[in-house]
């Protein structure tokens, strides 16, 4: 006979319990028998309504900006027919009734629904069911009680791990299809190939608006550094960047570089700020980042991506100077930068009479350091101001400059900016013509 549960007796519930005392203990693989088999004849209709409502707009990536509340309906009810089908048939679901987890794993990747709110959403649907099933259960045995609530968490943790599985296969396909687009577009905008179908491609598929201001950031590190760290900096500062930019942030591999393009919310100084917040936190290596100044559009980035990469060259020149250095403070960096054996002239016929007399080399940094003043000059140095005047005739008399004449000093500062930079690094760093 088939009997539902609520109007069982005593003397039934009794007698199930003592039949199948073996079954519990062996872990609730009880199938109950044909005579006394668990009528649930739930409206799923109704069942799905109430899991949909305690789902949407419930959960990120439950809502109508990511995909309509009409896709999510056909999921839940078959998630919860497959509940219904369990409870009668008193046994765990087989693999092949499983698709619709892995379908649900793979669709809500695609659609960029987090991992975590998925699961939520089965756990919702899950307890849907068991609160209709239990509703009138106050007179159930403990065990078949048990069992039940067994089948359905049964039931939607197997329907859990598929779409987990899914989801993380899918999820990395399509990360790895997003970077090869961000790749690809980053390097149109940095050569400026951007008025080509396969660029305007590219932003769709990356949901970009390309008529939004933009700036470029690019992020590079030292040879010694663990490039790991690198790519990791580069996803920190995209994540950090996020309240204050609009829209996606992008990234390319630009040579050794990593150059971001993003659109201020609101200028470019809190996108600025988080930046150097990140790069000082990390530590742990020379990494720098040069950032370029605001352009009109995505197009117009080409511009500015090349200011950032030129930027972060000029980082990498200068001897514990700021990590984090924009395009405006870059910029006597950048013309020494552009022609370095014009550089190179000025510090040889600057400083290379000085060479060997390094007193006279740290004098001349004293002096710059503090504005020519030679008094603070010679306390910076713990020596007499007698002293610094005469290594300013020293200096004058071998290369012909006189440090204290204002054009003499600025060649002779630009040459001693020069030869204490980078060079070596500076050679593999991308130049604005690539």
């Amino acid at each position: 006979m088939v009997t539902s549960l609520s109007s069982w007796t005593q003397r039934d519930m009794w007698q199930f319990t003592a039949t199948r005392e073996e079954s519990w203990r062996s872990g609730y693989s009880v199938v109950v028998s044909p005579q006394s088999r668990l009528v649930y004849s739930p409206n799923v209709d109704r069942l799905t309504a109430r899991a949909v409502d305690a789902i949407w707009d419930q959960y990120p990536g439950y809502s109508a900006d990511v995909f309509p509340k009409s896709e999510l309906i056909p999921s839940v009810r078959e998630n919860l027919s497959l509940a219904v089908r369990v409870l009668r048939r008193g046994a765990a679901p087989r693999a092949d009734e499983l698709g619709n987890g892995r379908v649900l794993g793979a669709s809500r990747a695609s659609q960029g629904v987090p991992l975590e709110s998925v699961i939520q959403a089965y756990r919702s649907s899950e307890r849907t069911i068991i609160l209709d099933l239990f509703s009138d259960a106050q007179t159930w045995p403990v065990r078949l009680t048990s069992h039940y609530a067994d089948l359905v968490i049964s039931t939607f943790d197997l329907l859990t791990q598929e779409m987990i599985d899914a989801y993380r296969e899918t999820a990395a396909s399509v990360e790895a299809a997003n970077r090869r687009v961000e790749n690809e577009l980053v390097r149109a905008v940095v050569d400026g190939e951007t008025r080509t179908q396969e660029f305007d491609a590219r932003v769709r598929t990356l949901g970009i608006d390309p008529r939004l201001p933009r700036v470029a950031l690019a992020v590079g590190a030292s040879a010694a550094t663990d490039f790991a760290l690198l790519h990791r900096l580069r996803r920190r500062i995209a994540s950090v960047i996020q309240p204050h930019v609009v829209g996606p942030s992008v990234f390319g591999d630009i040579g050794e570089l990593a150059v971001g393009i993003v659109s201020p919310r609101r200028g470019v100084d809190a996108v600025a700020a988080a930046v150097e917040r990140v790069v000082d936190e990390e530590g742990g290596g020379r990494i720098v980042v040069g950032i370029g100044r605001a352009v009109g559009d995505l197009p117009s980035a080409h511009s500015s991506s090349h200011e950032a990469i030129e930027s972060a060259a000029a980082a990498f020149r200068r001897s514990g100077g700021a990590r984090v250095l924009r395009y405006s403070d870059a910029l006597v960096d950048v013309l020494l930068g552009a022609s370095p054996s014009i550089s190179e002239v000025l510090v040889a016929t600057r400083l290379d009479g000085l060479r060997g007399h390094p007193h006279l080399l740290e004098t001349l940094e004293a002096l710059i350091e503090n504005d020519l003043s030679q008094s603070a000059a010679a306390r910076s140095l713990f020596v007499h101001v007698n002293t610094v005047a005469h290594r300013v005739r020293r200096i004058h008399e071998i290369t012909g400059y006189d440090p204290l004449k204002l054009d003499d000093l600025v060649g002779t500062a630009l040459a001693l900016r020069w030869a204490s930079g980078d060079h070596a690094r500076h050679a593999s760093v991308p130049r604005s013509d690539t």
